[in-house]
């Protein structure tokens, strides 16, 4: 019998020795990018890919899977895992890996795949009904399993207490740092709510599950136990204040301040009893559709909250400003500062948090003032000599008759970073608004290039001094080739007009290695700095 062609796109030994401990495989190496046309060919039995590049992973595996032929995926880090478990693979393991443990992996991929015609719908059904019990990303049961899991309790017991976790602005995180960052952070708090609830102090007899698979809400079932009356009001607020402490500190420590900073949990309550009239899985969703009632009308008196505490941070001049270092990719010198405005109170700590409360309440001019105003105030203290100040404006803020160019003493010293969180309707209108402050010595910048609307459109008709590219477009660069693609084509433009690219949410030592070796001017991100209010003196880098 010919021998089963593993067909890989790596180079480990220990890949090959896994082969040489099954029957009758022998291993094809091939380039990554070959992969999908080498999978047409005859003999290919499994393949075993380890290349973070998710465009060709993705088209690898579905091309394989359109051939009927199993897939595993040698992981790096917890991303490549998810994107093992978005992919469907057979198997993944963890990078490295022994050949015995590779062996495995390679053999339950193929006995898995191995059935034919009904067996093979049979599996398919099977997965995706197991993919309606649980949620493959937080591990946690759907709600027809707690349903069902909860029916006995709540008939003898005759009330069930339905809970509905809102954690507001998960979206936001998805927004600025995508959706593989929103995924570990919906692990995290999975596993910190349930680490919670695991607690003795937590109610009996509870049940936690996601609200949709895939989905940012969690709902909970608390049935009370046996003698013990339900947890009352007053009992259920302190459990809820004790969660969000716990999760949002274990979210601050795994992902630090900025996330941690638009984290918020909404929890609404219903009060279910049960009615042998009523079917009793209609009881529980009408329960659950209270619930999450409750907690959207909670949200709104916690906006209208917000509002006033925005409005007390504008008379109070409750803000303050952290500089963010900007330096030279090549000598590590600082170039300048990004000034990051933050609110005084706890509850508008993030400035995403704070512009979109002053969105609702029409007070973006207001606080826009006050940022650009505590921002120069800083500048004499907290900048060295010939470092420059980047400061964030909004196109919209040049509609504001208190912004024009007279607003700051040193021009020459302040890039006004274009940071659209309006689109930009009128070009040539905005440019001639820009013109007055670029006659007075502003340079420009175009913020977040490449997320929402800081697009090429905007780069080519701003003309920018400098180009800062989005932290989604950085993050895992030196595993993605079409980042670095395209990272190396803005670069080269950069170049060709007189401009600088600054790279930001450089989080991690590869990352800064890939965007230095690709020409990238500037770099900014924790792995070189944190914010700080008092920077620590430093070099100052030539100007241009």
């Amino acid at each position: 019998m010919s021998d089963f062609i593993l067909l890989t796109d790596s180079d480990d030994p220990a890949v090959r020795a896994a082969a040489g401990q099954l029957e009758s495989w022998t291993v094809q190496q091939v380039d990554a990018t070959q992969l999908p046309n080498a999978i047409d060919q005859s003999g290919v039995r499994a393949l075993l890919l380890v290349t973070t590049d998710p465009t060709l992973l993705r088209t690898a595996t579905e091309r394989a899977h359109a051939s009927g032929i199993p897939v595993v995926i040698g992981c790096v880090d917890d991303t490549a895992r998810r994107r093992a478990v978005e992919l469907r693979a057979e198997e993944w393991y963890r990078l490295p890996a022994s050949p015995e443990e590779i062996a495995a992996r390679i053999h339950s991929a193929s006995n898995r795949s191995a059935a034919i015609g009904a067996a093979i719908i049979d599996r398919v059904e099977r997965v995706e009904y197991e993919e309606m019990l649980h949620d493959a990303m937080t591990g946690l049961p759907t709600l027809p399993v707690m349903i069902e899991r909860s029916r006995g309790l709540f008939k003898e017991r005759g009330e069930l207490v339905v809970l509905y976790l809102n954690f507001v602005r998960y979206s936001k995180i998805e927004e600025i740092y995508g959706w593989e960052k929103l995924d570990a952070v919906l692990e995290t708090t999975s596993a910190a709510v349930r680490e919670f609830l695991d607690d003795a102090s937590t109610p009996g007899n509870s049940r936690l599950m996601v609200s949709f698979t895939n989905d940012d809400d969690f709902i909970f079932f608390h049935v009370p136990a046996a003698g013990v009356a339900a947890a009352t009001d007053s009992e259920i607020t302190d459990m809820v204040a004790r969660l969000q402490r716990h999760v949002a500190g274990r979210i601050e420590a795994q992902h630090g301040d900025d996330i941690a900073a638009l984290f918020d949990i909404y929890v609404g309550r219903s009060h279910v009893y049960y009615n042998p009239k009523v079917r009793l899985e209609r009881l529980i969703y009408r329960g659950i559709r209270e619930a999450a009632k409750a907690a959207r009308s909670i949200e709104e008196r916690d906006r209208a909250r917000r509002v006033a505490d925005l409005r007390a941070s504008l008379r109070e001049r409750g803000v303050y400003v952290d500089y963010h270092p900007i330096v030279v990719a090549e000598t590590q010198e600082i170039y300048g500062y990004e000034a990051l405005a933050r609110g005084v109170m706890r509850s508008l700590r993030s400035p995403e948090v704070m512009f979109d409360v002053a969105a609702e309440a029409d007070l973006v001019w207001e606080l826009s003032r006050l940022c650009r105003s505590r921002a120069i105030e800083g500048m004499d203290t907290h900048l060295q000599p010939g470092e420059l100040l980047f400061l964030n404006v909004d196109p919209h803020d040049f509609n504001d008759p208190a912004f024009n160019e007279h607003e700051v003493k040193h021009p020459d010293r302040v890039v006004i970073e274009i940071t659209e969180r309006t689109a930009i309707k009128d070009y040539p209108k905005f440019r001639e608004r820009l013109r007055a402050f670029r006659e007075a010595g502003f340079r420009f910048a175009v913020d977040d290039a490449g997320s929402g609307y800081a697009g090429l459109g905007s780069i080519a008709n701003l003309e920018p001094d400098y180009i800062k590219l989005d932290i989604s477009l950085i993050n895992g660069i030196d595993t993605n080739f079409i980042k670095q693609n395209l990272v190396e084509t803005m670069v080269k433009f950069a170049n060709d007009h007189k401009a600088m690219v600054i790279a930001e949410g450089v989080e991690r030592a590869e990352e800064f290695k890939a965007v230095k070796e690709l020409g990238v001017h500037l770099v900014q991100g924790f792995f070189l700095h944190r914010p700080s209010h008092l920077p620590t003196p430093a070099l100052t880098a030539a100007r241009r």
